[in-house]
């Protein structure tokens, strides 16, 4: 084998590994963007939970204040049933 034929063949290896190499840069960034789409998938999710967590707690005062005001509801039907019953008997 002539040094022409070795250069050569040398030449096509060496493009043959930069076409490879371009693949594996391809992939890469292929998997790059898709991983920043999935930080944006992620912080959405993020975003969505702490609405929930907000909404929980909105939730959480409002059964509060529903029982509260059957509590009082509940006392005032009391006195009232006693007061009527006192007046009647009186």
């Amino acid at each position: 084998m002539t040094d022409s034929e070795k250069l050569d063949l040398l030449l096509t290896k060496v493009q043959g590994m930069e076409n490879e190499m371009q693949g594996i840069k391809d992939e890469m960034q292929g998997m790059k963007d898709e991983m920043q789409g999935m930080k944006k998938k992620i912080d959405k999710i993020s975003l969505g939970q702490l609405e929930i967590k907000k909404e929980i707690i909105m939730l959480n005062r409002k059964i509060s204040d529903t029982y509260d005001v059957a509590l009082d509801a509940l006392g005032t039907s009391t006195e009232n049933r006693a007061w009527l019953e006192k007046g009647t008997l009186a």
